[in-house]
Formats: structure tokens, sequence, C-alpha cells
């Protein structure tokens, strides 16, 4: 089955559809975005949706004061790092808050690329692979060229990965038939006007239940 997290969440009525669709993941965003959420408001979503999702934070280059403050609020399963991060900066933070830690990897030329990966590979616990962009650290809803997926899986090894960046209801058959990746993120993909679509979001995750359910009815069928 396709792993689907959903990022960029900013209400109790989205936390609690995701819920109710079983998505696996739910990401807030406690970097600069428009999308981002106080650890106040995080720990309100979650107090009211106690069934919620595992939950996800996305930071950039977070302080341990920063950290401190979102934990004394809510309570993330998973850390999701998306700056200049080191290694050491990521085993520390797993180690503090007993939680998963993922890396955010920008796909960029194949060199610079497998030196980043190789460099992350045994002090996380996934790495989300997103779009570059110059200034923008994630969430640019431009998708990069999914033929390189396949090197991303090789350089990934035995870590999980994520794809992310451009993914929506229209292309998401078309990535997994094609490429077949076991864990994508989403977020302005379900979104109208900067906003969670309800109908967007449940639509998106009939069409990765529709290829689930196909690709598992030809497996059986082999």
């Amino acid at each position: 089955m396709t792993c689907v997290k959903i990022c960029g969440v900013r209400d109790a009525e989205t936390l609690r559809l995701l819920s109710e669709q079983n998505v696996d993941y739910v990401g807030f965003v406690f970097a600069e975005s428009r999308r981002r959420v106080s650890p106040q408001q995080v720990g309100e979503m979650l107090r009211q949706v106690p069934d919620h999702p595992p939950a996800v934070g996305v930071f950039v280059n977070p302080t341990r004061e920063e950290l401190d403050n979102v934990f004394e609020h809510a309570l993330l399963q998973v850390i999701q790092l998306h700056g200049r991060e080191s290694p050491d900066d990521c085993v520390r933070v797993r180690d503090r808050y007993h939680t998963a830690v993922w890396k955010a990897i920008s796909v960029k030329d194949g060199e610079q690329l497998a030196a980043e990966v190789d460099r992350y590979r045994s002090c996380v616990d996934a790495f989300l692979f997103d779009t570059y962009d110059k200034v923008l650290a994630g969430g640019t809803g431009r998708r990069f060229s999914w033929e390189r997926i396949p090197e991303l899986a090789e350089l990934a090894g035995s870590v999980p990965f994520f794809v992310a960046g451009g993914i929506d209801s229209v292309n998401v058959g078309r990535l997994l038939d094609a490429y077949g990746p076991q864990a994508i993120d989403i977020s302005s993909g379900v979104e109208t006007d900067g906003v969670k679509d309800h109908n967007k979001i449940q639509t998106f995750l009939e069409r990765v239940r529709e290829h689930d359910q196909d690709d598992g009815s030809q497996s059986d069928g082999a």
C-alpha cells in the first residue's frame, strides 16, 4: 500500500477528515510559510482529534528552544528537517526528543545529490525528496523529474523515502504506475486558493487507493 502524508494542515476539521480517511501521516509546518501554525494551535488540533494520524512537525534549522516549545504544547511522532541541519544535528534531535527524524533533500545534480544522501543515510529514519528551489525550502508545488526516482531509490538504499512536489489527483496515478514510490507527500495539490480542499483530499486518496487495488489485483493474478 502507498504511504500518504498530507502536509500543511491548519484546522481540526481537516485533521478529522484525514483521521477518518486513515491517512498515514499528517504534517504541521512550524517554519516560515503561509501554512505556518503555532505550537498552541497544533496542540489544540491534536486534542480535538485524539485518534489523529502520526503527527509530523516540519522545521527549517530549528533551535533547541524552538523544538522544546513545540513539544511543550504538541506531541510529535516525527521531526522533518528542511534546512542545513548536519547529520550530527539529526542524531541529536532524534536522541533528545525520542522521535523519528526525516531529512528533506532537494533534488539537484547527480553528484551533489549522491554526496548529500550519503552523508545522512546512517542517521535519519527517512528521506523526503523534493523539488529544488533557490528560495523556498519546500512546498513549491512544482515537481522534479520523476525519471530520477529509480536513482533516488538506489541512493537511499534501505532508508525509506517520500516523493514530494507537484503531485495532485490528476498525475498521481501516472506517478504510481510508472515509478511506484512507496510513500508520497502532498500539500498544495489538495488545496484551493491556499486552503486544504476536502473534496480534493478525498479525490486524491481515491486515486491512490484505486491504484493500490489495481496493483494488488494484478499481483494476485500473476
